[in-house]
């Protein structure tokens, strides 16, 4: 008999166990449920029954914001206020519970809201790794049995209908304030896209923040805003403020944050969430010192947010308040957000100049390369002197000429620098030949613009100047080698080489002749034009010619003449 007295006792806590909420100790959905139909049912002739339905405000925000740790805490707290004046508690949902008040009419309905809303003021939650207070809101709908509704599915239904609309009043009463402004989704959003065109524009990053900041300030009522990146340049910090204060306060603000820096970042890259200080001057997280600069700055309120890259803490955000428990968890999360937004565009934007930083010593490492293999071809090419390094030049003023942005023209010169790179296969006897070539001779010279197209085509990023290496020589009639193609289907790039090459080949001394005047060259390569020539190219020529731009060739003419 006594086992079986313990086994009853054992199966009974069991199922006690089984209709409780594992957190809260309160009934769960289904037992709470269950027990306001037990209630209704016992409720006699021309008695009431009083239902609570209460919402806990911001409880997701409080779990993403400082961890389902503080969440718990949240719950935990409500339940307990929840459990007063003979009410039997459960939790509905995940933020929701129900209070069933036996024998309560709407006055004692009323009155058990308001000792609950109360107790929920006063106490709130401390975060228990940072100090930070958490304040805890709810809101409570009523409905009373059977005066205002009898099943039980009207009064549950009546009773969330009026703690929603509880809910929008008290953020419509709030919202005047300034610490009332709870900045709402679609609000918060707003204002962060207002912050982007801020931190993409041309500047400082410096400059750039102190807009951010007096954004904020001004946008969300915040008395001050101040940011801490790392900055990847100077190898150190970069700060800005913006606050409504007078100079002197302002100055005693910075101090307080350089001072809180340190500490911050230790504090701050440990937790990876923000901090809430309800009042300076009560809290143990700040030292005497630093407390006593930011209250003679006029502020009681602070949060501190981290700016996190790539898991790690780079710099802070701190919002201030001049009013004591100025924040709520929805401002926590709108300081998340805007640390997060800054933090990732300050980032790219760091990103982005490394990269551009890194294409420049790329591009600067493939001119370089180029060179290389133009000058050795060069020095094979005995007779030629400057000659690829002119063709390049005039290259890339014909591209711009012909509408080309500066980076394609930079990339038709260095492509026509490399036209003759096939010349290094080329015999020595052939290329230093002041004689009149032998057809075979002719066959092996011509072979140099498949043999540089080939060496070019096989490695990556040199498609533009193979192209160039096998079509410099055809021409716009078909006439030309290796291909015979003709007009628009040769490479634009290689048309502009034609003629450059061209030009300056006429303009310089040979070994076999001597060169001939700039008036004379551009005349020739005019008459050719439509039969050797592009006339589009010709036409840039010729405008590049009248305006003098190619007056330095004649300088480098004589300069070489002189030495020789």
């Amino acid at each position: 008999q006594e086992k079986s007295q313990q086994l009853e006792a054992a199966l009974e806590a069991e199922r006690e166990r089984a209709r409780r909420d594992p957190l809260t100790g309160k009934l769960n959905h289904a037992a709470i449920t269950e027990a306001l139909r037990e209630q209704i049912a016992a409720t006699p002739e021309g008695g009431t029954l009083a239902l609570a339905m209460v919402d806990v405000d911001g409880l997701k925000l409080a779990n993403d914001t400082f961890g389902h740790q503080v969440g718990d805490l949240v719950l935990e707290s409500v339940a307990r206020r929840l459990s007063v004046d003979g009410a039997i508690v459960g939790r509905y949902g995940g933020d929701e519970f129900m209070a069933i008040l036996p024998g309560a009419d709407r006055q004692a309905a009323e009155d058990y809201r308001a000792r609950v809303l109360a107790a929920l003021t006063a106490v709130g939650v401390t975060d228990p790794q940072t100090g930070a207070y958490v304040p805890v809101v709810a809101s409570i709908g009523l409905a009373v049995y059977p005066d205002e509704a009898e099943a039980v599915e009207d009064l549950i239904r009546l009773s969330d209908s009026a703690m929603y609309a509880s809910r929008r009043q008290r953020l419509t009463n709030t919202a005047g304030n300034q610490m009332g402004r709870t900045l709402g989704g679609e609000r918060a959003a707003r204002m962060v896209g207002e912050i982007v065109p801020l931190l993409t524009s041309d500047g400082e990053i410096k400059d750039k923040l102190r807009l951010v900041a007096h954004r904020l300030s001004v946008g969300a009522g915040y008395d001050a805003v101040h940011f801490v990146v790392e900055d990847a340049d100077a190898a150190g910090l970069q700060s800005s403020t913006f606050a409504r204060l007078p100079e002197e306060d302002l100055e005693a603000w910075n101090r307080g944050q350089r001072r809180l820096n340190a500490r911050v970042a230790h504090v701050l890259d440990q937790i990876r969430r923000p901090i809430i200080i309800d009042d300076v001057r009560e809290s143990a997280f700040l030292d005497p010192d630093v407390r006593d600069g930011l209250a003679n700055a006029g502020f009681r309120a602070i949060i501190m947010a981290p700016m996190i890259w790539s898991d790690r803490v780079i710099g802070a955000m701190s919002v201030a308040s001049k009013e004591r428990a100025a924040f709520s968890v929805r401002d926590a999360d709108f300081i998340v957000a805007v640390a997060t937004q800054v933090t990732a565009i300050i980032r790219m934007s760091t990103l982005l100049r490394e990269l551009q930083e890194s294409s420049e010593r790329l591009r600067r490492s493939h001119e370089e390369t180029v060179m290389m293999l133009a000058a050795a071809a060069e020095a094979h090419d005995h007779t030629t002197g400057r000659h690829l390094s002119r063709v390049r030049t005039i290259s890339e003023m014909l591209a711009r000429e012909l509408g080309h942005d500066e980076d394609m023209a930079r990339s038709v010169g260095m492509a026509a620098t490399l036209h003759d790179i096939g010349k290094i296969r080329v015999p020595d006897f052939i290329l230093g030949s002041s004689d009149s070539l032998k057809e075979s001779e002719w066959e092996l010279m011509r072979q140099h613009t498949i043999w540089g197209s080939a060496f070019l085509s096989e490695r990556a990023g040199f498609s533009l100047a193979a192209e160039v290496a096998r079509h410099h020589h055809e021409r716009w009639d078909g006439g030309g080698y290796p291909d015979g193609i003709a007009g628009e289907d040769i490479p634009e790039a290689a048309q502009i080489t034609t003629v450059a090459d061209s030009l300056d080949a006429m303009i310089n001394d040979r070994p076999y002749r001597a060169g001939r005047p700039m008036a004379d060259a551009v005349r020739e390569i005019v008459s050719c034009a439509g039969t050797q020539f592009s006339p589009r190219v010709v036409d840039a020529l010729v405008r590049l010619y009248e305006r003098g731009d190619l007056a330095f060739m004649n300088g480098e003419q004589h300069e070489e003449r002189a030495a020789a």
